[in-house]
């Protein structure tokens, strides 16, 4: 339903977009989860988290700190990317490329 993009352990990770914060806490599969709900039914799912900077219900802007990179199941660093629309996956490199 996401990717799992190699990211060093201890990165930032930030928002792709404005949002408040539904979910902020250890999800099993996933370590460290932030969901942030963007409004219009969209929302981004960010896992394998080392820290957490956000609780549920703060509203985060673009480019946010939610936490940092850790490493997934495998032990690997990494980050967990997914989007959903209406509930659904979507392709979420529509929203990591830059806009033109």
């Amino acid at each position: 339903n996401g990717v799992d993009l190699s990211v060093a352990e201890g990165r930032p990770v930030a928002a792709v977009h404005d949002g408040v914060v539904t979910f902020a806490a250890a999800l099993t599969g996933f370590g460290n989860v932030v969901i942030v709900d963007h409004g219009e039914r969209a929302q981004s799912l960010y896992g394998h988290l080392s820290t957490l900077d956000v609780n549920k219900g703060d509203r985060v802007t673009a480019g946010a700190q939610l936490g940092s990179s850790g490493r997934n199941l495998a032990g690997n660093p990494s980050l967990y990317f997914e989007l959903r629309i209406d509930g659904q996956p979507v392709d979420p490199l529509q929203w990591l490329r830059p806009q033109q």
